[in-house]
């Protein structure tokens, strides 16, 4: 990354938009085109000794990073360099200087990729380097992650150094890296690939997990440097889940799945061996954990419905200010970026489900927060609709979560939208999404549902979907869409189904399975073909992906092909459209191919936006505003108001 006079152009367009913050403007009326934009701001962290602000920010489409002085709020650096780069991540390894984790644009894609490349640069623009990856003054054919920066060590981190390859099956390893010279030790490798290493408060590798050939996760366990990897116990395979050393250093914090229920917290001791259980929900896994400076882990982040925290040492310092702050802001997410090493000052980020983001300098000793930035300042969080949760029983017994979002001035008999997560193994959170903003603020109401197979609600909830990603997981969701009917809330002569990924996938497959439902069904970078998943898109190209696939769907065949939309377009009443990137590596553009093919061999009229630069969901941002509009238009013809 060169630096050049390219800044100069960053330092200009960043100042405009802190002015912007200090000054009141009349508010317009939000547009489709609000909701397509990329933040303004990303990030926020301090320096350790809390001169210093670095912030990730957009710069005409670019995520670059800018150093702040932390009093006066003065730009004292901006960093630019080549147009084709851009930051994917920053941290602040001692007071003057940052690493940066560098993406590049290459070839036809439009979005970025992560080549493992790391740059160091102070807060003033000096000693600018690469020191890691093909571009770094002593070339490497690896690329580089940070895994940790060494508290106490001004001159190192260490990160985790593997070969690029189209196959992600390779073998990581630990590497001690210098900051200023780009010089490396390697320190430790994993036993196997797709490895997480989790270090020690010493700076060593500890615990290993990482995925075999069977999609089976294994831990690894080392006693200490030099030490060679142990599997840590099978009873622990893919069920113990280290995330943290306590203060000791020689017991850990760790998530414990159980075949009963969602996963619970656990203290255990590695010299004696007792495992001791801190918390477990009835009906949710831990988001995360919420550590101290000191790496004491003091609460978690518990989303049943809105986002709850528990304390499990309520009466220690770092318990009580982060409970003050979650006071302070009404129960909105609150989250500690970044801390001093003296915990006097702290950045915190702030959100809600009408709240994309804002974010405040928090001086701890008198208890202030100082505002800072609006991740979209332009969006005006009074006039976003809110998100509430609901609550659905099915009838073998499976408790489901969703959320609803209702425009602003109409709760009832709506035209309705029902929105299935990806994955299928993720799960919707109460939050900020742009896309269920937009449909609100068009007069849509919104569903979302955590359907079976979906994680966060125990191993059970999730292995509930294995094999049902066209039948049970379908049910699922068509059930919410019957609540949302029988509330009042959905008009059932207006419903339209739209999803992303699995949720493309979902959208072709409900509007199959229940063709009386929908209206129109929207697929987005959806996959249509479940044999297919087997001979296209990036899955097949790791060593566990026909594991995965064998798990996750089945090995019958005819299941699968039972379950795949692309054979069954004849029961379809829905207006279609089809959205796809012609480069997606995860859900092939011969999905999008397959299903047009045989729309057109049954002569069914259907809508499509193909974009050949773009992968698994636009990056683009006049991409994304292009594919909004059109999601609009055609809701609109086929439910709403046109």
């Amino acid at each position: 990354m060169k630096i050049h006079l390219f800044y100069k152009e960053v330092i200009v367009i960043l100042k405009v938009l802190l002015i912007s913050i200090f000054f009141s403007f009349s508010i317009q009326a939000v547009t489709i085109n609000d909701f397509s934009r990329h933040p303004e701001f990303y990030d926020v962290k301090i320096s350790p000794d809390g001169k210093y602000l670095a912030t990730l920010v957009n710069t005409e489409g670019r995520k670059t990073l800018a150093f702040l002085d932390s009093d006066t709020f003065k730009v004292i650096f901006a960093l630019g360099g080549d147009k084709r780069d851009q930051v994917a991540d920053y941290y602040w390894v001692n007071n003057e200087r940052v690493i940066v984790q560098v993406e590049q644009v290459r070839g036809s894609l439009e979005k970025p990729l992560n080549y493992g490349e790391i740059y160091a640069v102070n807060f003033d623009g000096k000693k600018g380097a690469m020191i890691y990856g093909y571009r770094a003054k002593t070339p490497t054919s690896n690329g580089g992650f940070l895994v940790d920066n060494l508290k106490g060590d001004d001159q190192h981190v260490l990160i985790r150094s593997q070969a690029l390859s189209r196959r992600t099956d390779v073998i990581p390893e630990i590497v001690k890296l210098n900051i200023y010279s780009g010089k490396t030790r390697r320190i430790k490798r994993a036993p196997l690939a797709y490895s997480q290493f989790l270090i020690d408060h010493a700076g060593v590798p500890r615990f290993v997990a990482g995925t075999d050939d069977k999609f089976t996760t294994q831990l690894y366990y080392s006693k200490g440097q030099g030490d060679d990897w142990q599997l840590f116990g099978d009873k622990f395979a893919g069920a113990f889940e280290p995330i943290a050393f306590a203060a000791d250093n020689q017991s850990i914090y760790a998530l414990k799945s159980t075949d009963d229920g969602p996963k619970g917290l656990y203290h255990y001791d590695l010299s004696t061996k007792k495992e001791t259980k801190l918390y477990q929900s009835e009906m949710v896994d831990p988001t995360y954990a919420i550590g101290s400076q000191l790496n004491e882990v003091y609460g978690l982040r518990i989303d049943e419905d809105y986002p709850n925290y528990l304390y499990l040492k309520p009466d220690s310092v770092d318990a009580k200010l982060h409970k003050s702050l979650v006071d302070a802001f009404n129960g909105d997410s609150v989250l500690v970026s970044s801390i001093t090493e003296d915990g006097k000052q702290a950045i915190v980020h702030v959100s809600s489900d009408r709240n994309p983001g804002d974010f405040y300098l928090f001086d701890t000793t008198q208890m202030k927060a100082r505002f800072l930035m609006s991740s979209r300042g332009w969006i005006n969080a009074k006039e976003m609709a809110e998100t509430e949760p609901f609550r659905i029983k099915t009838k073998d017994g499976f408790t489901l979560n969703g959320l609803m979002t209702l425009p602003k001035d109409k709760k009832t008999n709506l035209p309705t939208v029902i929105l299935p997560h990806g994955g299928p193994h993720a799960r919707d959170y109460w939050g900020f999404d742009p896309l269920v903003q937009m449909l609100a603020n068009q007069g849509f109401a919104v569903v979302q549902v955590n359907f079976r197979g979906s994680t966060g609600y125990g191993k059970n909830f999730e292995e509930a979907g294995y094999g049902k990603w066209g039948t049970k997981i379908q049910d699922d969701i068509m059930l919410a869409t019957q609540y949302a009917i029988q509330q009042g809330i959905a008009d059932e002569n207006r419903m339209c189904i739209l999803g992303i990924s699995f949720g493309g996938y979902s959208a072709l497959q409900s509007a199959t399975r229940y063709p009386d439902t929908f209206k129109c069904a929207i697929g987005y970078a959806g996959v249509y073909d479940l044999e297919m998943l087997y001979n296209e898109g990036d899955v097949k190209d790791t060593s566990w992906g026909d594991a995965y696939l064998d798990k996750t769907l089945g090995t019958d065949k005819a299941a699968l092909k039972s379950q795949s939309p692309v054979h069954f377009v004849d029961m379809l009443k829905a207006s279609v459209l089809i959205i796809h990137g012609e480069e997606d590596k995860r859900a092939s553009i011969e999905h999008a191919n397959a299903l047009m093919k045989a729309l057109d061999k049954a002569n069914i009229p259907y809508e499509k936006l193909i974009k050949d630069k773009e992968g698994h969901g636009f990056y683009k941002q006049e991409n994304i505003g292009e594919a909004n509009k059109k999601i609009v238009d055609f809701l609109n013809r086929k439910i709403g108001f046109k």
